[in-house]
C-alpha cells in the first residue's frame, strides 16, 4: 500500500466520532520540512543536535535510500543526509556516545564524533524492528512491531529478551525510573495497518520480565512513540494523529495533528514530532 492510499485512508478516520478532541494544550515552536518519511526523532542530551530517521520508501522495503538527517534543538542549522545508505530506518536511541538505529532486521551502532557506522547486530528472525531505547547500564532494547517480541543488546550480542507470545506487536519504548515502558500498536493488525483490538501502555520489570498493562480508563489506539515529562507520559497514536498525556492513570487528548504521527522525542520542554505522511517534523512546547 503506498503512503498516500495510506494517508487518504488514515485520514478518513479522523471524521470519526471515536476519534476525541484535542484540548488545546501544546504551542508550536518550529517546522522542518523536505523529510522523506520521518519515522523517528531523538535528542542528544550531551549535545546539541537532533537525529531524524528517514524511511524514503515503503516500511518494509530494503531499498538503500534510508538516511539519517541531523538539525539543532532550535530547527535551524539542518544537514537533511547527515547519513546514508539505511534500508527503512525508524526508531532511535543515544547511548555513551552511539546512536543506535533500528533498521529492518539490524541494529546500527554510530559513532556520533566520527558520523561513521561503528557495528551492525542482526536479528535475522525479525520482521521490522521498529523503536529503540537505552537502559542506564548501558543495554540497549529494540521492539519487533509484526513479529513481536523485544530484543537486548548486551555486551556486543543482540539476542531476543521478550517472546512474541508476551508481547505481540510492541512499538514505542522507554526506559523510566528502572522499569521499560512500551506502547504497543493493538492485536489482529489490517492491510491497512490498522487493528481490530487497539493497543495498550505497559510496564514491564526488566528484573522479572512481569507486564503490567496501565490503566486509563480508556482504549489508546495505535501507540507509537512514548516519551516522559515531569510526572506524565506522552504517547502518540499513529493512525488517529493523536498525542495522549498520561499521569496517575488518567489520559487527556492534549494535540490532535493528521494520521503519521510517529516515534516522538523530547529535550527539556520541547517535544519533537515526526508527521510520517507529511514529509515534516514539528516541534511543540510542552506546558
Amino acid at each position: 500500500m503506498s503512503f498516500k492510499l495510506a494517508k487518504a485512508a488514515l485520514g478518513s478516520l479522523l471524521l470519526s466520532s471515536q476519534v476525541l478532541m484535542a484540548e488545546p494544550a501544546l504551542q508550536q515552536a518550529w517546522q522542518l520540512d523536505a523529510l522523506d518519511q520521518p519515522e523517528s526523532v531523538v535528542a542528544d542530551a550531551q549535545g546539541e543536535w537532533l537525529y531524524i530517521s528517514n524511511i524514503n520508501g515503503a516500511p518494509l522495503e530494503l531499498n538503500g535510500k534510508g538516511y539519517i538527517s541531523r538539525v539543532d534543538r532550535e530547527g535551524q542549522r539542518f544537514t537533511r543526509h547527515w547519513l546514508a545508505g539505511f534500508n527503512a530506518p525508524k526508531g532511535m536511541a543515544i547511548s555513551k556516545g552511539k546512536l543506535y538505529v533500528a533498521d529492518m532486521q539490524v541494529l546500527h551502532e554510530i559513532d556520533l564524533t566520527s558520523g561513521k557506522v561503528s557495528e551492525r547486530y542482526h536479528a535475522p528472525h525479525a520482521h521490522m524492528l521498529n523503536d529503540v531505547t537505552a537502559a542506564p547500564d548501558g543495554s540497549i532494547y529494540v521492539s519487533d512491531m509484526l513479529a513481536g517480541g523485544i530484543y537486548r543488546l548486551a555486551d556486543q550480542q543482540l539476542a531476543l529478551w521478550l517472546e512474541p507470545e508476551k508481547m505481540p506487536h510492541p512499538n514505542g519504548l522507554l526506559w523510566e525510573d528502572g522499569q521499560l515502558f512500551v506502547a504497543s500498536w493493538g492485536l489482529d493488525i489490517q492491510s491497512d495497518f490498522t487493528t481490530k483490538t487497539p493497543g495498550t501502555l505497559y510496564q514491564i520489570d526488566p528484573s522479572s520480565q512481569q507486564l503490567k498493562p496501565i490503566a486509563t480508563g480508556y482504549q489508546l489506539g495505535n501507540l507509537d512513540g512514548v516519551v516522559s515529562y515531569q510526572k506524565a507520559l506522552y504517547i502518540s497514536d499513529w493512525i488517529s494523529g493523536a498525542l495522549y498525556r498520561l499521569e496517575d492513570n488518567e489520559r487527556r487528548t492534549v494535540l490532535q495533528t493528521a494520521p503519521g504521527l510517529a516515534d516522538i522525542g523530547r529535550y527539556g520542554s520541547m517535544l519533537y514530532a515526526p508527521m510520517m505522511l507529511d514529509n515534516k517534523v514539528v516541534a511543540w512546547m510542552l506546558p
